[in-house]
C-alpha cells in the first residue's frame, strides 16, 4: 500500500473492491460522514494520481487544512462537473465547468462546499517527479507548474471537459489502462502549457475592453432568465457587435450564448437538488418556455437528463455497498 492510499484510508475507511462505475485498474473508497457521503476513485503512479470524487454534500462545511497532501502531491488540479461553493481567501465561486486548483506548497486557501448539493470532479494530482521529468525532457528550467495552472484556469475548461469525460468513461484494464491514464495525465499537462503559452503570446486587452467584457458577463449572470438584447450588451461593453462577440470569446473561450446557457444549467442543477419543481417549472425559472428545450440543453452540458440527475441524489444514499 502506498503512502497516498494510507492517507486516503485516514479519511475514508471503506474500500469497494468491485465497484463497476469506473476503471477497475483504480481503487474505490466509500464514506458516509456528517457532512458528506459518496465515493472516491483513484489510480496512482510515481508521477501522478488521477481521481474522481463523487459526493453528496449533506451540510455546508469549510475545509481549512490541506497539510496532509504536502508530502505526496505538488499540485491538485480538478475539473468540476457538478459542485456549489466558494473559495474564501480570496473569494471566488466554485461552480460547474470550472477548475479547482490547490498548490500544496503555498498557504492553504480555505473553501466552502454548500450542503444539499452534489460534488463531482475529475482531476490529476501532479507529483514532484512529473515536474522534474518534464524539465529534463524540455530543458525549461524556469518551468513553474503552479503559475501555469493558475494562469490558465479560465482558458482550459473546454478541452479539460472532454478529457474528464474520457477518464470517467474509461473501463480499460491492465497495461491498456496504464497507458491510457499516462497519456491523459500528459495531455492534461500539455493542455495547460499550451494555453499558457498562447495566452502569453496573445496581445493583451486594454483595460477598457477587459472591464467592458467583465461587465457583460456580470450582467448576464444577474439577468440569466431573460432574453437580453444584443444591443444592450454592446452598450454595456461599449463595443460594436462583431468586436463584442470576438472579445468575449477571447476572454471566456465560449460564445455569449454558451455562457448564458451554462449559467442557466448551473442554476437548474441547484433547483433539481434543492426543490421538488418539475422540469417545466424549472425551465420557466431559468428562461425557457419549453421543457424539452431545457432537457436537451441540460443533457448537452451535464451529460444526463434532468430526471437522471435528480435521481442521482437518491442513489448515493440508497445504493451504498454496505446496505
Amino acid at each position: 500500500m502506498t503512502d497516498y492510499e494510507k492517507l486516503i484510508q485516514h479519511h475514508m475507511s471503506n474500500i469497494c473492491p468491485d465497484y463497476p462505475k469506473y476503471s477497475p485498474i483504480g481503487k474505490v473508497y466509500y464514506e458516509n460522514k456528517k457532512h458528506y457521503e459518496g465515493y472516491y476513485w483513484f489510480y496512482e503512479t510515481d508521477n501522478f494520481v488521477v481521481d474522481i470524487s463523487d459526493f453528496f454534500i449533506k451540510k455546508d462545511f469549510i475545509e481549512t487544512d490541506s497539510h496532509y497532501f504536502k508530502q505526496h502531491i505538488l499540485l491538485v488540479n480538478n475539473y468540476i462537473i457538478s459542485g456549489s461553493g466558494e473559495w474564501l481567501n480570496p473569494y471566488e465561486t466554485i461552480e460547474p465547468f470550472s477548475m479547482f486548483i490547490m498548490d500544496t506548497t503555498s498557504p492553504f486557501k480555505r473553501y466552502l462546499l454548500h450542503g444539499n448539493s452534489r460534488f463531482l470532479g475529475v482531476g490529476i494530482k501532479f507529483k514532484q517527479k512529473m515536474v522534474e521529468d518534464y524539465i529534463k525532457k524540455t530543458g525549461e528550467e524556469d518551468f513553474n507548474i503552479s503559475t501555469i495552472f493558475f494562469g490558465t484556469q479560465n482558458y482550459m475548461t473546454q478541452p479539460i471537459s472532454k478529457l474528464s469525460k474520457e477518464i470517467i468513461d474509461c473501463r480499460l484494464t491492465g497495461e491498456e489502462a496504464k497507458l491510457f491514464f499516462e497519456e491523459k495525465a500528459d495531455e492534461w499537462l500539455s493542455i495547460a502549457i499550451d494555453a499558457y503559452k498562447e495566452h502569453q503570446d496573445r496581445k493583451e486587452l486594454s483595460f477598457e475592453d477587459q472591464n467592458g467584457i467583465e461587465n457583460v458577463a456580470r450582467y448576464i449572470e444577474d439577468h440569466y432568465p431573460f432574453d437580453i438584447p444584443q444591443d444592450l450588451l454592446e452598450n454595456i461593453a461599449a463595443m460594436g457587435g462583431t468586436k463584442l462577440k470576438e472579445t468575449f470569446k477571447k476572454v471566456y473561450h465560449m460564445s455569449i450564448t454558451e455562457f448564458t446557457q451554462r449559467k442557466r444549467m448551473n442554476i437548474a442543477e441547484n433547483l433539481l437538488l434543492t426543490t421538488d419543481f418539475d422540469s417545466k417549472d424549472i425551465a420557466k425559472a431559468i428562461g425557457y418556455n419549453s421543457a424539452s428545450r431545457f432537457s436537451t440543453l441540460f443533457k448537452r452540458y451535464k451529460g444526463i437528463s434532468p430526471t437522471e440527475f435528480r435521481n442521482q441524489k437518491k442513489e448515493v444514499s440508497i445504493k451504498t455497498p454496505f446496505t
